[in-house]
């Protein structure tokens, strides 16, 4: 198992009456995270690996139409580029399907154009329906329209990088159905995933959970999707031993945010203290913490 606990740092300007502690979500997210790997033996749950990244750093890559004259050619410089993490807790196996579906998918976003009297450029995912790729190389496009520094600007929102990393979950949960069979296959399989990253038009930042769920289908027979989730403000997000730990690391989290600046640190301690004592093996030093505001991304190991 895994333990993630997340949440938006606070200013270091904030004072006054304790509801200025509540972070603004203009400071950057914090996500901190264990590095154990671990299974169930047939003497209990042993560790195998230590170390593992949990929490990974995912570009993400807005690609401009290139044109010779008046005419589209393809794809082949990016426009612009910004970061996100996603941290994961379950199954490493389809963990790594799922991220490499989402960085497959946010770094091959393109810039297109609405359909309609109104010319709009706009963001769309490589999969989706393309006007320029559709009307192919012959059509002719007015030297006025897709000018970069007009019309390519504030088109890639937090809102929109949130759906396609769900569209990129849902995607490759439905090609691991193909091979699912029973209840406990879907169980082993089962993942959590966060996403955190600053939004490039509006600079506020957005920290989402993506949670798995289980529906049935008709004819019989189901299938896995998740389920996304804003954290807000004044909560925290949390992965893996939900039960076990959420509701504590939710009482730091609020005596922290009606106390003073310490959130990121009582939380990061919360944890450290967590695994210390942790005796399952499902959580294991050393713990990652990692930071995102804007582009910029620290991070450190405590041991």
């Amino acid at each position: 198992m895994t333990l993630v606990v997340a949440g938006y740092r606070q200013s270091s300007l904030s004072w006054g009456t304790p509801s200025t502690y509540v972070p603004d979500r203009c400071s950057g997210i914090f996500m901190v995270a264990d590095s154990i790997i671990s299974t169930v033996t047939a003497t209990g749950r042993k560790p195998l690996v230590s170390e593992f990244r949990k929490i990974i750093e995912v570009p993400i890559h807005v690609w401009e139409p290139h044109f010779i004259g008046e005419n589209f050619h393809d794809y082949i410089k990016v426009f612009n580029s910004h970061k996100c993490l996603i941290a994961f807790a379950g199954s490493t196996l389809t963990a790594q399907h799922i991220i490499n579906c989402i960085t497959g998918h946010l770094g091959k976003l393109r810039i297109d154009y609405k359909s309609g009297e109104k010319f709009e450029c706009v963001v769309r995912k490589s999969c989706d329906p393309n006007n320029l790729i559709s009307n192919g190389r012959s059509s002719i496009y007015d030297e006025d329209i897709f000018i970069p520094d007009r019309d390519y600007q504030n088109l890639l929102s937090a809102e929109f990088v949130s759906d396609v990393v769900e569209h990129s979950i849902n995607k490759a949960l439905e090609s691991k159905m193909k091979h699912v069979i029973d209840q406990q296959a879907l169980d082993a399989m089962r993942t959590e995933i966060m996403l955190g990253l600053t939004c490039p038009i509006k600079r506020v930042d957005h920290l989402y959970t993506y949670s798995f769920r289980i529906r049935n289908i008709p004819g019989g027979g189901v299938e896995a999707y998740c389920q996304k989730d804003l954290v807000q403000a004044n909560d925290i997000g949390i992965l893996g031993m939900v039960n076990t730990y959420g509701p504590q690391a939710k009482n730091v989290a609020q005596k922290a945010m009606t106390t003073g600046n310490t959130l990121q640190e009582d939380i990061t301690d919360y944890v450290v203290q967590t695994v210390k004592n942790d005796t399952t093996y499902e959580i294991g030093f050393p713990l990652a913490v990692k930071t995102i505001d804007g582009n910029q991304i620290t991070f450190n190991y405590i041991r």
